[in-house]
């Protein structure tokens, strides 16, 4: 037997202990699939589930869902979602691909169309407000209390509410890129691949692949990425290396 193989006695354990956890995710997928299904009837409203059943679910999950309205809700393999994560469906849909992480307090408000694609993690009090169209590529992810909003108000009589006002305009962004706690991106945005966006940052315009933005608003500037050095196999005065 190899150093790293189990014993027979530990493998009973280990599946013995294993066990019960997965009876329990699989008893919150169905009674949140049930509570959704309900809640949909209750407000005239359709739910199209599709949860995988490898799905982790924490405790205090809410899914809403608006009276009178058409949603999607798909969660792909290897999903996980925290304790207190709200869902809100008015009208939209919510694709997440394998391996994407809602850690605890995340709100998803959504009215139009929200993929992660995969292994997406949306960190602690991240909250997404998406009216058109947010995409986040594989592998981007969110620290704690970001903001994505792909719509914005506006104002137009001195006594219209500017809150009844609203425009959207779609959000992406790139792979593998990372956005710093507190960071916020506003409606239009296309953030690139390989970025990062400073903490606290309010990003108003694009930021290409491989720049860091900071700021408020953010300016962008190149980020220096390992795999971008290009060696030449000379000194800069022709002399060969090594």
């Amino acid at each position: 037997m190899s150093g790293s193989a189990l014993s027979p006695s530990a493998l009973f354990w280990r599946v013995r202990r294993a066990h019960p956890e997965r009876l329990l995710h699989r008893a919150r997928r169905a009674a949140l699939i049930a509570r959704t299904r309900l809640l949909a009837e209750w407000h005239r409203a359709s739910v199209e589930l599709d949860l995988h059943p490898s799905i982790q679910l924490g405790r205090d999950i809410r899914i809403e869902v608006a009276p009178h309205t058409t949603n999607v809700l798909r969660v792909g393999p290897g999903g996980r979602l925290d304790d207190r994560v709200l869902v809100r469906l008015n009208g939209g849909r919510i694709e997440l691909g394998p391996d994407c992480h809602l850690r605890a307090g995340v709100v998803l408000n959504v009215a139009g169309h929200l993929e992660l694609v995969r292994r997406n993690i949306l960190s602690w009090g991240t909250a997404v407000h998406c009216a058109e169209s947010v995409r986040l590529e594989p592998l981007a992810s969110l620290a704690e209390q970001v903001t994505i909003a792909d719509s914005t108000h506006f104002f137009t009589t001195p006594d219209e509410f500017f809150y009844d006002n609203t425009r959207t305009s779609p959000v992406r962004i790139g792979s593998n890129t990372w956005l710093c706690p507190k960071a916020t991106i506003t409606s239009g945005v296309q953030v690139g691949a390989h970025c990062i966006v400073g903490s606290c940052s309010v990003v108003i315009r694009d930021v290409p692949d491989g720049h860091l933005a900071s700021g408020v608003p953010a300016t962008n500037r190149p980020l220096e990425l390992p795999w971008a050095t290009v060696d030449t196999g000379a000194a800069a005065d022709g002399t060969p290396r090594g």
